[in-house]
């Protein structure tokens, strides 16, 4: 009997803000990378972009850090879209579900929930990204040997995670002010102007400039890969600026989250 109560899990109210917001992770990961509207909306709009078109010799480059970065930009000119579509319900589902009572009468709290959910499920909605940029990889290491192993995974940090991150701390967060289906609306429209509308159009927009998510910054910096925006910018991106660039994501992903954590907090201080 002794050695039974020895290896019983300490209650949850025991249990430190790291490891609730750890079991929260572990249990919204599962939840969510089950659905199968995450693995065919992400994949769909990763298989629609790389669908299209390659300027000629690109696919049979030699040089493996710019035909990487390339294939990086396919992977995250449209997928965050999908991403941020398939998040944004998780905010409302505890509302959908009548479950708000009865999370807020449980030990865990506001932030480990809030957290794990922004960790696991958008971990789970990156996953479909990571699987597809695998396969891609087996595939380019049959063409063009070992090589690109490092490489690759060198991008998909570099280039295709930061914007990701972005977009998926934004997803679990930002609909608990708008609703799911205003943010949908709001997410796409800003990766398109904000990422993808560049600057000869003559509209305002981070496009070609540190501030955006698309990874053109440490793609053209450290991996030679081709520049759209900033180019027409006049700019070649530097090591700093592609280290600014990917520090700002990230740091506005903790933002959000941040911010987040306080109005609930102040909306229910039970």
């Amino acid at each position: 009997m002794t050695t039974v109560l020895q290896r019983t899990a300490p209650p949850t109210a025991a249990r430190g803000w790291w490891a609730k917001t750890v079991a929260a992770a572990r249990y919204e990961y599962l939840m969510q990378v089950r659905r199968p509207a995450v693995w065919v909306v992400v994949l769909g709009l990763i298989a629609l972009r790389c669908a299209s078109p390659f300027p000629p010799g690109f696919t049979s480059s030699t040089d493996l850090p710019f035909l990487v970065a390339d294939w990086a930009g396919n992977f995250v000119m449209l997928c965050p879209i999908g991403v941020g579509a398939v998040l944004a319900d998780r905010a409302r589902r505890e509302s959908r579900l009548e479950l708000n009572d009865l999370l807020a009468s449980t030990p865990t709290g506001i932030g480990p929930r809030l957290w794990g959910k922004a960790i696991g499920a958008g971990a789970a909605t990156i996953t479909p990204v990571a699987v597809a940029w695998a396969g891609l990889l087996g595939y380019l290491t049959a063409q063009h040997g070992a090589g690109v192993i490092p490489v690759g995974l060198a991008a998909f940090a570099a280039v295709v995670l930061p914007g990701l991150v972005f977009i998926s701390a934004c997803s679990v967060t930002v609909p608990y002010l708008t609703g799911p289906v205003l943010y949908r609306i709001g997410v796409f429209g800003y990766w398109i102007w904000g990422n993808m509308v560049g600057p000869r159009f003559g509209i305002p927009t981070p496009a070609g400039t540190p501030f955006e998510a698309i990874g053109e910054y440490p793609a053209g910096a450290w991996f030679h890969g081709t520049l759209f925006d900033a180019r027409q910018r006049g700019i070649t991106p530097t090591g700093g600026e592609a280290v600014l660039s990917i520090a700002f994501l990230l740091l506005m992903a903790l933002a959000t989250l941040m911010i987040t954590q306080l109005v609930l907090t102040r909306r229910n201080p039970s």
